[in-house]
């Protein structure tokens, strides 16, 4: 049987974009599975949500150091070799972690160098779509680069667990360098297109400080630019808010997992962030067939309050159940279903939030100024994210998971409340 020819067919067949292509899903897989499977290993060793939490905080400064500064510097560069290198250093940093793992200092200092490197690893690909691919190609190309990105961390999170359930930590590890190196061997792959750049011997310090300046420069004026419209001000802080709370969902997940639901804790991707994750597709796809019958705030408000009210009733299911005079009606073939229920409407509540504001930001942001702005948001995710995430994790070692949850959800219905009060367009 002959597959139909389609641009996606088109894109793939073409050799150079081909290993790109496998290079960056079987790296950006590999990333997103050592960070949830480093996790459900931190938090089996201490059982300390406020460890689990050090753990996304040490992968998310590198993106506000370096993150700002990583395009521009990799412009100066053969991508191929930043992308070689980079998978091999991840790869190294992943092996080392099969003698380190029981060492939780070593296990952050380590996923922090892998984070720094994958700063690079990113845009370097990127840069390399329109070299490699033929221009009436360069569309399908992206749309594949755009859902591998996505969806690896979608895939990633959610398989970390099975896989070190099915395989034990060390060859769980061993099995996401081995992704890494083949993910380098792609790199091989690529031909040269980059012959007027420097190779890394040439590099001078000199050369790299007027970059900075120039990187900082440019952060600066997109801020500028942000703050001039209130609706791109407002996208900003919407996105940076929702992948927070995913953040300290991820953060959460073991310790709800083990302590609110009495399962096995490497089962957290599956029963937590596999529905959330569900919902995110479903709301989506409804968003762009059914949502363009309402206004933008109409769905981020109800999304706003919806997020809210599914995280309360999550946190109030656990606690009938656990400590309640109902807790006969919630026993456990009834519990998992119902978890499951809500951490999918979470998805699909958080889904109406995040698509409107991402469309209002590419509406509000022109030019150049929108990849400024994008640089802006994962900036003030790793960046004011650490605070919520570090708190939310020593607030669930004291008080408990289920009501941290239940205070986030609260919060989240109070901003909804004032935002329906003072918005209503």
């Amino acid at each position: 049987m002959q597959i139909p020819e389609t641009p996606l067919t088109k894109v793939l067949s073409h050799k150079p974009f081909f290993f790109l292509f496998l290079g960056q899903v079987l790296s950006q897989l590999a990333t997103n599975m050592v960070l949830f499977l480093l996790a459900l290993l931190v938090y089996e060793k201490t059982g300390s949500n406020t460890a689990v939490s050090g753990l996304y905080i040490a992968y998310g400064i590198p993106s506000v150091v370096f993150g700002l500064v990583a395009g521009a510097i990799v412009d100066k560069f053969d991508k191929r070799k930043i992308i070689f290198l980079s998978n091999i250093l991840r790869a190294v940093f992943v092996s080392l972690l099969l003698v380190t793992s029981t060492n939780i200092v070593f296990v952050y200092l380590l996923l922090f160098l892998n984070a720094m490197v994958s700063q690079f690893f990113v845009p370097a690909e990127a840069t390399l779509i329109p070299k490699l691919t033929p221009p009436n190609l360069l569309v399908p190309a992206n749309s594949l680069f755009s859902l591998a990105y996505y969806s690896s961390m979608a895939v990633g999170f959610i398989a970390a667990g099975p896989l070190l359930k099915l395989t034990g930590p060390y060859w769980s590890l061993g099995i996401l360098s081995l992704l890494f190196v083949i993910a380098a061997w792609s790199s091989t792959r690529l031909p040269f297109v980059d012959t007027k750049l420097k190779v890394f011997g040439d590099v001078k310090f000199n050369d790299i400080l007027p970059l900075i300046k120039r990187v900082m420069q440019s952060l600066f004026d997109g801020i500028k630019y942000m703050v001039t419209s209130p609706q791109l001000a407002d996208s900003v802080f919407l996105l940076t808010g929702t992948q927070i709370v995913m953040a300290m969902l991820g953060t959460l997940g073991p310790g709800f997992a083990d302590r609110m639901l009495d399962i096995d804790v490497r089962d957290a991707s599956v029963f937590i962030i596999g529905p959330v994750v569900l919902g995110i597709l479903v709301g989506a796809m409804w968003v762009g067939n059914k949502g363009v019958k309402y206004t933008p705030s109409q769905l981020i408000r109800v999304g706003i309050i919806g997020a809210g009210f599914s995280l309360v009733a999550v946190a109030l299911t656990v606690f009938l159940r656990r400590f309640g005079t109902m807790g006969f009606l919630f026993a456990d073939h009834i519990i998992i279903p119902i978890i499951l229920v809500l951490f999918f409407t979470l998805g699909v509540f958080n889904s109406l939030l995040d698509v409107p504001a991402n469309s209002m930001l590419q509406k509000e942001a022109e030019g150049d100024m929108r990849g400024r702005v994008y640089g802006i948001l994962s900036t003030f995710v790793g960046g004011v994210g650490i605070l919520p995430i570090l708190v939310g994790g020593i607030l669930a070692d004291v008080f408990g998971v289920g009501k941290v949850i239940f205070l986030l959800g609260l919060v989240i219905i109070l901003y909804g409340g004032i935002r329906l009060r003072y918005t209503h367009k």
